[in-house]
Order: C-alpha cells, then sequence, then structure tokens
C-alpha cells in the first residue's frame, strides 16, 4: 500500500496541480491541514459542461473576437449560443497552443503554419496566461463552493498556495520559463522571487508514475524495471523506472526520458490533410466541410478505429447529400482501413522506437509497458504496441482505474511524496571555455593560433567546452556539480556583473573538448545563461600586476543541481577564508541558430579582445567535483520533514 502520512505544518496550506493538456485539461487540489492525511480531490465541475457531472476535464480551447477580447474558454466554447456567435462575429479558436511551446530541438510535423492560428494581437505567452487564469478561476470557485470553512480564509490560503504544473518530458528550462511567467501575467502569483518560487514543475511521466504510486494501481515488484508510456494529445512521453523500496515506494530512473510529438492531434491532422486533397475536386471540399468532417472524425472514428480490415463511416451530413466520386453517401465519407492506418502509423512506430531505445539504454531489464493517457484508450494504438512490444518479449499491459486524472493527480503525489531518488541525464551539459595551454597535448598544439595570453600572463587556448554533466548520468536531487571560474579584466570599471552560458551536446557518446571538433551545429545549442550580480563580484575581487601593469581578476565555483524537475544554480565563493553562497539568476532561450563558424556574442564566451578588456572563464585545474553535497541553502526537493506517519 501506498505510505500514508500526516502534514507536519503548523499552518493550514492549498497545493493546486494544473494538467495543460494539448487538447484537455484538468484540475486537482489538496488542502493540507496540520496533523490530517492530505487528501486529493479533483475540480469536477466547470463553466459550460454543469451538464456532465463528476467530469474532471475541459477543452484546452479559448475564443477571442475581432478585438482580441477572451469571449469564451474551455467547454464554453462549445455552447451553441457561442458557436453561433462565434460564427456571426468571426471570432478566432484557438487550440492546440501547447505545441507551440516545443524546444527547437523537437521538430513537429504540426509547425508554426499548420497549427490553428494565434489571434492577430495575441502572442502564445497571452494566450497561455488567458488560459491558466481561467483554471485558476474555475479552481477557486470550485474549492470555495465545495470546503465550507474555505470561503472567509481564501485570500489568506491564496497568497501561500503552491501550483505544480505538469509538463512533456521534452519540455526543458525555457517552456518552465514560458509557464512561469504566464502564471505571473495570469495574476495566478506575484512577480516576486517568493511568488515565482511558488510555481513548480513535473514531468508528465513522473506525474504519471506518481499517480499509480499513490493508488497502488500497478502490480509491481522490486527491482523490476517498467516503462510508463503516458500517450497524450500532444506528445508521447516515456519514463522507464525500477522500484528499490515497497514500503515506502522509492524509484530510479534507469533510462533517459524520451518525449516524441506525436500524440492524437497528429492523427487528426493527418486525416484532415488526406480529407482536403482527397475531396478538393468535390462540392464537399470546402473549408467549412473538410473542418467540420475532421471534427466528426476526431470525435467518433479516431476514437473507435480498431484494425486496418475496419471500414470506418464518418457521419458529417444529412441522408441526401451524396458524392459517390469521392466516398460520399448519405451524408457519411467511408475510410478504408488502410487510410486510418496511415493517420496512426507515425504515432505507433514513435512509440514503439523511444520504448526499444529505453530498453536498449536501460541498466535494468524492462519486464512490462504500461499505458496511460488520453490517446492510450485508442483500441489500434493499444492493440499495435502490444503485438509489436510482444515480438520483443515485452508484455503491455493499463494501471486499474482511469487514468485520465494521472498528471494532474500525479503531480500533487509528486509533491507530497516524491518517490524517486534519482533520474538519467537526457543531455550533455557544459560550458565555454579556454582550457589552460598544455605544450605536450597535441590537441593544443593543434589550434596555436587559437591562443591568447591573459592579463596575468597565463597562457590558454580558446574554443573549448567543459562537460559539467554527461548524457546518461544518474543523478539525485542530492547530487550538486561544481566548476570554478576565474574572469580577469584590466579597468576595474568594465566589471557590471557575469554571465555564464550553459550549452547542451545532443551528440551521442562523450561531448567533445573543442567546439570544432562538433560535426553539426544541430549537435550544438545554448540551455541558458546564468547571471552574477555585480555586488556579489565587487566582494570577491582581487588585484593583480604583472609588468607594472594592473589587472583585476575574480574567482568564484558554479554550483549547480540538476537532479529535480528544475535545474538549480548558486554562486560560491570564499571570503576571508569563509565560503559563502549567494543567488545567480538564470535566464532560459531558445537559441535556435547557432554557427560554429562563428563566435557568439555571450559574454560568457566572448574570446579575448586583445586589451583583455573581458575574458572568458578559465577553469582552474581541478575544480571540477560532481559529487559535491546538497548545501542548506538549496530548497529542498521534497519537504520531507513537513509529514509525519499517520496515526492508525
Amino acid at each position: 500500500m501506498a505510505q500514508q502520512v500526516g502534514y507536519r505544518g503548523s499552518a493550514r496550506r492549498l497545493v493546486v496541480a494544473f494538467d495543460i493538456g494539448t487538447t484537455f485539461s484538468g484540475i486537482s487540489y489538496c488542502i493540507l491541514n496540520p496533523g490530517e492525511v492530505p487528501k486529493i480531490c479533483n475540480v469536477t465541475r466547470f463553466p459550460g459542461q454543469e451538464h456532465v457531472p463528476g467530469s474532471s476535464r475541459i477543452p484546452t480551447v479559448l475564443s477571442y473576437d475581432r478585438t482580441g477580447k477572451l469571449r469564451a474558454v474551455g467547454a464554453e466554447t462549445l455552447l451553441s449560443v457561442n458557436v453561433e456567435l462565434a460564427e456571426d462575429e468571426d471570432w478566432v479558436k484557438v487550440e492546440w497552443f501547447k505545441i507551440r511551446m516545443r524546444p527547437a530541438s523537437m521538430p513537429s510535423a504540426l509547425d508554426a503554419a499548420t497549427l490553428p492560428p494565434l489571434p492577430g494581437d495575441k502572442n502564445l505567452m497571452q494566450v497561455l496566461s488567458d488560459y491558466i487564469a481561467y483554471l485558476m478561476q474555475c479552481a477557486k470557485k470550485f474549492i470555495v463552493d465545495t470546503h465550507a470553512t474555505i470561503s472567509d480564509s481564501w485570500d489568506e490560503l491564496n497568497q501561500s498556495a503552491v501550483f505544480i504544473i505538469g509538463h512533456p518530458n521534452g519540455w526543458e528550462g525555457a517552456q518552465q520559463q514560458q509557464i512561469r511567467r504566464a502564471a505571473v501575467l495570469g495574476g495566478v502569483v506575484p512577480n516576486t522571487p517568493e511568488g515565482r518560487a511558488r510555481v513548480r514543475f513535473v514531468s508528465e511521466g513522473e506525474a504519471s508514475l506518481h499517480f499509480c504510486l499513490s493508488g497502488d494501481l500497478l502490480p509491481l515488484e522490486k527491482n523490476k524495471a517498467f516503462i510508463i508510456a503516458d500517450l497524450g494529445g500532444g506528445t508521447l512521453d516515456f519514463s522507464a523506472y525500477v522500484l528499490t523500496s515497497m514500503q515506502p515506494f522509492q524509484a530510479r530512473e534507469v533510462s533517459a526520458a524520451r518525449c516524441e510529438l506525436e500524440g492524437a492531434t497528429l492523427v487528426t491532422a493527418r486525416a484532415k490533410t488526406h480529407l482536403k486533397e482527397r475531396l478538393k475536386t468535390s462540392t464537399f471540399g470546402s473549408y467549412e466541410h473538410v473542418n467540420l468532417i475532421t471534427d466528426r472524425f476526431d470525435d467518433t472514428a479516431k476514437k473507435t478505429f480498431k484494425d486496418g480490415d475496419e471500414m470506418c463511416l464518418v457521419q458529417f451530413g444529412s441522408f441526401n447529400e451524396n458524392d459517390a466520386a469521392h466516398g460520399i453517401r448519405a451524408g457519411k465519407i467511408k475510410l478504408t482501413g488502410l487510410e486510418m492506418a496511415s493517420f496512426f502509423e507515425p504515432a505507433v512506430e514513435a512509440a514503439v522506437k523511444a520504448i526499444k531505445q529505453q530498453i536498449e539504454e536501460s541498466r535494468y531489464p524492462i519486464s512490462k509497458v504500461y499505458l496511460v493517457g488520453g490517446f492510450s484508450a485508442s483500441p489500434y494504438v493499444s492493440s499495435q504496441l502490444t503485438d509489436r512490444l510482444a515480438r520483443l518479449g515485452i508484455p503491455v499491459g493499463s494501471p486499474d482505474g482511469q487514468t485520465a486524472k494521472a498528471v494532474a493527480n500525479g503531480a500533487l503525489a509528486f509533491y507530497l511524496n516524491n518517490n524517486v531518488l534519482s533520474r538519467i541525464a537526457k543531455l550533455s551539459v557544459g560550458t565555454l571555455i579556454h582550457w589552460t595551454f598544455n605544450q605536450n597535448d597535441a590537441e593544443h598544439l593543434r589550434r596555436l593560433d587559437n591562443k591568447i595570453i591573459t592579463p596575468s600572463g597565463h597562457v590558454v587556448i580558446k574554443g573549448g567546452f567543459r562537460t559539467v554533466l554527461k548524457r546518461g548520468t544518474s543523478v539525485s536531487g542530492e547530487t550538486q556539480f561544481r566548476q570554478s571560474y576565474t574572469f580577469e579584466i584590466e579597468d576595474k570599471e568594465d566589471m557590471d556583473g557575469a554571465k555564464l552560458g550553459i550549452f547542451a551536446y545532443l551528440g551521442l557518446g562523450d561531448p567533445p573538448k573543442f567546439l570544432d571538433q562538433i560535426a553539426s551545429k544541430e549537435l550544438f545549442r545554448r540551455l541558458c545563461i546564468v547571471s552574477i550580480d555585480r555586488d556579489n563580484l565587487h566582494r570577491i575581487m582581487e588585484s593583480g600586476t604583472r609588468s607594472g601593469a594592473k589587472f583585476w581578476k575574480y574567482s568564484y565555483d558554479i554550483v549547480i543541481s540538476f537532479g529535480g524537475a528544475e535545474m538549480t544554480v548558486q554562486i560560491c565563493w570564499t571570503e576571508k577564508g569563509v565560503k559563502r553562497y549567494g543567488p545567480a539568476q538564470i535566464v532560459f532561450e531558445e537559441l535556435e541558430e547557432f554557427d560554429l563558424g562563428e563566435e557568439p556574442e555571450d559574454p560568457s564566451t566572448i574570446p579575448a579582445r586583445d586589451n583583455f578588456k573581458q575574458l572568458p572563464p578559465v577553469p582552474q585545474a581541478g575544480a571540477f567535483d560532481p559529487t559535491i553535497p546538497a548545501r542548506d541553502t538549496f530548497e529542498p526537493r521534497r519537504p520531507f520533514s513537513f509529514f509525519r506517519r499517520a496515526k492508525t
């Protein structure tokens, strides 16, 4: 059984989880009362679907009028009065916007041009913030209406509420930053360090695992590895774990999590493309007709299709609407089994490929694959995965019970318990540096044209790459990675802060030590920039002289934690013999273009100028230590101390 623990906090706290799906979304929440076992609850009443009691999902859809005003959200967009107004007033229906957030490293068949459009005066951040604000309104009304004691204390609870947001396995820091900004813009949390810190994240794969563990939904055994395949509307997420303890549940990731942009929406998109081409010479080939048929396909045939020998009929019109030449009879269009299978095949192939890769990379034999998520309910998808994985000797199953609430409920279970002890690094991560020149190193001798002399007289070779974390490394939440850096400048007034770029190497095997060894720019991109404020640097600045010329330098350690859902960074320096820690700001950005033939303009990577006004970091020998224990100054990944075992 899942471990039952009581909340050890001294005051009541509200925790809300948002599952913002590509096609449907959900909300779960938990009211933590001192001494009580937390109970995960679901929001089951939403505007526009009051006639569907107990429904925990709403469409991820918004409608804007021509002035950019938000007119309807979720199930309200489907109300007949709003459908009519949308047609009369030319509203813009916004859906599938989550796919627009994908990292640049994850291409999709649904590019920006083929995705449903955004309103002309709205960007993705504004749409996302509008939707998150709406989810918060729904959560507030449901919680206040359901819990009588909350009404008078809502404002106080809301000021300290924690929000857990699930996202696809492939989303990175840039996407987390976008979501957090949207939460601020939507008024969910204030734009302060404390407010932003109340928005936290969990991958959808890990949330699904916690959902299954919290409800004892899987027949799991200790030391037997398994894969959770979360098949959703936009992405297919794959996570591999092994349970190392049963009481309490404790799991370790055994293969790097994977994410494929081949969810159920892509099936619909391929069907729509097929219909447009097939009906282009038909009287039913208009924009309106194709959209109508696609909607009917999405509601019916896509959900019931079973195998390639099965013909599907999609009802979209009246009995007297016919076009025999295009397979339309009595208002129904005929789709053969082969046509239907072609819409699904890329998703099935992507899932099988990802699962095979996880099996190959796993440190334990994989005993079973469990399917969760809305797309896993497709009879065709589940049967195809079962048949194809059986050839590999891998059985396929599904958790007991309803998994539609897996991500939202699992996100809360993650916050309360965090059963995952370690994760596998998906990328090799490092920094651009100047290597201290070694006359006995052949690679240095080949790059004498890159040799420069620092203000202190050190000879270095520019254009290097130092790996901080290698792909495939097992990382716990308590593990930190540390590197030392030294900046040198000739004029103290030139020091206005330090910025250090964090880069990812996407290739297989060991990352190279020099940029010119990278075969393609697609294998290298910037993840983020770590910024250190001027005040802290002034505290650690030291002066020196060389040949009568004065220079300034400052040395510090960057301490990075990759073990949780988010990367965290601190700066560490020695001041009067005492080690001190301070904050470092992480700025994420998508760097789609990075020409290895040109030097990037990130201050942390600008090559030394002739006057040495700014020098990139030069690592000190022996400074790298990947196993430094966590410091108390880091916020704990899981508040174990907040809970105690419940009385029985």
